[in-house]
């Protein structure tokens, strides 16, 4: 599952099925950068909480049991995918960061 949502909290685009709450997603906006924040509460996205695994200003990624979380930051968004097996990390990290890479280079 993934969404598309603005750094204000708006949620653009996401997969059927997917739980998004506009305060969840204003608070992953807020999180980047946040080391010891996100490390101490966690990621939250659909009322679950995924256990912060690493990150910087443009990432954020996250794990839960046999699920993940990998979030990128543009200028104006956050491209996220949740992903779970057999599907690996670094697949979905590809998928989502060339997504977040070509909303960079087109100033979105």
């Amino acid at each position: 599952m993934a969404a598309i949502c603005g750094l204000d909290g708006s949620i653009w685009a996401k997969s059927s099925g997917l739980e998004l709450s506009q305060d969840e997603v204003a608070a992953l906006a807020r999180s980047f950068s946040k080391d010891e924040v996100l490390a101490a509460n966690g990621i939250r996205i659909g009322g679950t909480k995924y256990i912060y695994l690493s990150g910087d200003d443009k990432l954020i990624r996250g794990k839960k049991d046999r699920q993940g979380v990998h979030i990128v930051k543009t200028k104006t968004a956050m491209v996220m995918a949740l992903y779970a097996e057999p599907i690996l990390p670094e697949q979905c990290a590809v998928v989502v960061e060339k997504l977040g890479d070509w909303l960079i280079q087109n100033d979105l």
